[in-house]
């Protein structure tokens, strides 16, 4: 009886405790920070769970399944995730040998077996393997997939896995579950990060220290952040949406903020990997209508971003001399364009033509390369002749199409037929341009997507492309940059030599692959703490800079808005962001209505067939304005930081104005007005705009974005008015 009573106590204590949390946290805002979670070292565990995760997903066991609105593919090939063909994902009647056709094997001399990598008790002796089929893993020069590479060692030819083979007999075992253990088995083999993880990644232990401090500097007890990521990492990690699920279940958060450290937005992330497994997760619990949930879904755009990579660039510039041209390959993830058929069983239904990453990512280019020309080329006062174009294409210098600006994580083919004018070129397309036909002397690429010195940027786009590796001994060095001469011979055949340097004989090109951002991680960290700002204060919760809202207003994504200043010193002050000039794009594409060429395997020419973007030459050649729907806000923030004032722009004309959510971002470019003070302006055509940033403290010029137009000037109003693409605190000075 007394511990019935004991436990009846305990329980009774356990409910009141999370009625508090409920009632406590019920207004304060829930911060879920996610990324891919790569551990230091290597799991098992974690690859397996993450390359189910990020691919096969869930199967939907009927047509209306509750929690499956956001699967894709039509029921029976319905998942949630889509990026396999729907037989490879899951085990389909009449379409077994697709789910089940070889085993991947470690053959172990000591017991005489080949042991199954996925399941060690499924094993085979040597007389029975030798009744089967049998190549070695590695070293036939086979892969798989279309991305995912199984070959020797590209620096010495070594095997990195000799004992690993596939046997072509079916055993039970999902065979895209196994290729995927041998494929990051042998990543980790050349990385060096054979030994049993101890951790995470140091760059996400420390951007974690860093947002943690950020929030309690900046909101107090307002907010509270917490880390989880796509994947498990045993002992040090979770998955986000048992976080997410945890602090809506039992800490009674009603309003939460996804967020991701991508450079640039994309649905496979933001959606698919992000916000879908939440929402899944919490529909499962009956939790969906409890909780408001909020994304920031890009770090990219930014001036805080862009000038990180004007630092990080700085250098491998300097290796050069005064007035040399060098050329800049700007290196990005890159997704399919058009995708697959989605339809039926050999489907592979991930809506890759509806992605909107195509677009973001175009757009944070063009934002880096205004950066670039003011800092560092020479008709701008900088030391360089800075090239970022091919002399084919058509279109302006901005266009895509001139531009040196490539894909990395797929093979060519992937991002549309060779002999499409409009395909998406690699980073290795790019090269064979600028090398081969233009004859460019120095080349840098500038990866600008992974925030750290991963596996995307060690090995994988290296493989894909050609491009040589570190040896492992500089990568525990942690040297993950890399210089090399290359050049293509008569025959067309690719030569490259190492250990040169940029001390290239004649008749090579001297070529520089950048690190990413382990060298610039605090600047890195200062740009993403600014956008997660932006994302709570969507929840109308402020930092504590001393901000003083003057005028807030509806924006919608279909409809845009406009919200001013009706009185007042700032009176005249405005934000307007456009409606969608295409309110069913991407939404509505499909594969079936995508441009295929005429030598593709399934043609599609027609003149209504969707083709993807060249350039954004006016405001209606974005598909897309406002991201979302959301709440804008316009006033005065007094401090930079919760311990320091604002600065002042020397020369300004105009008080410093507030816009906000905090680096919200567009892409057809929203047009912000401010009130100028005319006893202070002599001559108008002067006028410029600047933008804060939290990087340098200091005011950035607002530059010209893709399809704006230049700053006007209504003199009958006293104002100025010009275009952005990111929200933050703007000044008017004289030029």
């Amino acid at each position: 009886m007394k511990i019935l009573k004991y436990l009846l106590v305990l329980f009774t204590c356990w409910v009141g405790a999370i009625l508090i949390f409920h009632a406590v946290n019920k207004q304060k805002i829930a911060v879920v920070v996610t990324d891919w979670g790569q551990p230091e070292g290597f799991s098992d565990s974690y690859y397996q769970g993450i390359a189910q995760r990020s691919r096969i997903g869930i199967q939907a066991s009927s047509a209306n399944e509750e929690c499956t609105e956001n699967f894709v593919g039509d029921y029976p090939y319905r998942s949630s995730m889509g990026s396999y063909p729907h037989v490879s994902s899951f085990l389909t009647e009449g379409y077994e040998e697709y789910y089940d056709n070889f085993g991947m094997y470690r053959f172990d001399p000591t017991q005489g077996l080949y042991i199954n990598v996925l399941d060690e008790s499924v094993v085979l002796s040597i007389e029975e393997a030798k009744q089967y089929e049998r190549i070695k893993v590695t070293g036939s020069g086979d892969g798989y997939g279309r991305r995912n590479i199984l070959t020797v060692d590209p620096r010495d030819g070594a095997d990195p896995l000799p004992d690993y083979y596939k046997i072509f007999a079916s055993n039970g075992v999902q065979d895209v579950r196994e290729q995927d253990v041998v494929f990051y088995r042998r990543i980790n083999k050349l990385l060096g990060a054979e030994k049993e993880s101890t951790g995470m990644h140091p760059m996400t232990d420390f951007m974690e220290q860093y947002l943690t401090d950020f929030i309690q500097n900046y909101f107090g007890d307002q907010v509270t952040i917490r880390f989880g990521m796509y994947e498990k990492n045993s002992g040090y990690s979770a998955r986000h949406d048992d976080v997410a699920w945890a602090m809506a279940r039992w800490g009674g958060f009603r309003n939460m903020l996804l967020t991701r450290e991508t450079t640039d937005h994309n649905f496979y992330a933001n959606h698919f990997m992000t916000r879908n497994k939440v929402l899944y997760k919490l529909c499962k619990s009956g939790l969906t209508d409890r909780v408001d949930l909020r994304q920031i879904r890009q770090v990219g755009r930014t001036p805080e971003y862009n000038l990180m990579l004007i630092h990080n660039m700085e250098r491998y510039l300097e290796q050069y001399s005064d007035n040399e041209e060098i050329s800049l390959i700007y290196a990005t993830y890159g997704l399919p364009w058009p995708g697959r058929d989605p339809q039926g069983p050999l489907g592979a239904p991930h809506p890759w033509i509806k992605e909107v990453y195509h677009e973001n990512a175009f757009n944070n280019y063009l934002s880096f390369k205004r950066y670039v020309e003011t800092h560092y080329d020479v008709t701008h006062g900088g030391r360089w002749k800075i090239n970022f174009n091919r002399s084919d294409g058509f279109g302006s210098n901005d266009s895509r199409t001139k531009s040196l600006y490539g894909y990395s994580r797929f093979p060519s083919q992937i991002f549309g037929h060779p002999e499409d004018e409009l395909r998406f070129q690699t980073i290795r397309d790019q090269l064979e341009q600028a090398i081969k036909i233009e004859r460019k002397k120095n080349i840098i690429i500038v990866p600008s997507h992974w925030y750290y010195n991963g596996q995307d940027t060690s090995l994988k786009i290296r493989e894909l492309n050609n491009l040589p590796l570190n040896t492992i001994e500089e990568m525990n060095q942690g040297i993950f940059d890399i210089s090399w001469c290359e050049r293509y011979q008569s025959d067309g055949s690719l030569e490259q030599l190492l250990d040169q340097g940029l001390k290239c004989p004649k008749g090579f090109s001297r070529i520089t692959l950048m690190e990413t951002f382990d060298e610039v991680r605090e600047e890195f960290n200062i740009g993403y703490a600014q956008r997660i700002r932006g994302g709570i204060e969507q929840f109308g919760v402020l930092p504590d800079l001393d901000i003083e809202i003057l005028a807030t207003g509806p924006v919608s994504y279909l409809n845009g808005g406009l919200i001013e200043v009706k009185n007042g010193e700032l009176k005249g002050a405005k934000l307007f962001v456009r409606s969608d000039a295409h309110p069913s794009k991407p939404e509505s594409y499909s594969y079936q209505r995508s441009y295929r060429h005429q030598n593709s395997k399934d043609p599609n020419t027609e003149k209504t067939a969707i083709r993807p973007f060249n350039e954004f030459a006016t405001y209606d050649n974005h598909l897309i304005s406002a991201w979302f729907d959301f709440n804008a806000m316009i006033g005065k923030q007094k401090k930079s930081n919760p311990y320091t004032e604002m600065p002042k722009l020397v020369n300004a004309v105009s008080d410093s104005v507030y816009f906000g959510p905090y680096r919200t971002l567009f892409n057809a470019p929203a047009t912000i007005t401010i009130p100028f003070d005319k006893t202070k302006v002599s001559d108008t055509s002067k006028i410029r705009a600047y933008i804060f940033n939290d990087l340098s403290q200091t005011f950035d010029p607002v530059f010209s974005v893709p399809g704006g137009a230049a700053i006007s000037v209504d003199l009958n109003q006293d104002t100025a008015s010009f275009d952005t693409q990111v929200l933050g605190v703007f000044v008017l000075g004289i030029n």
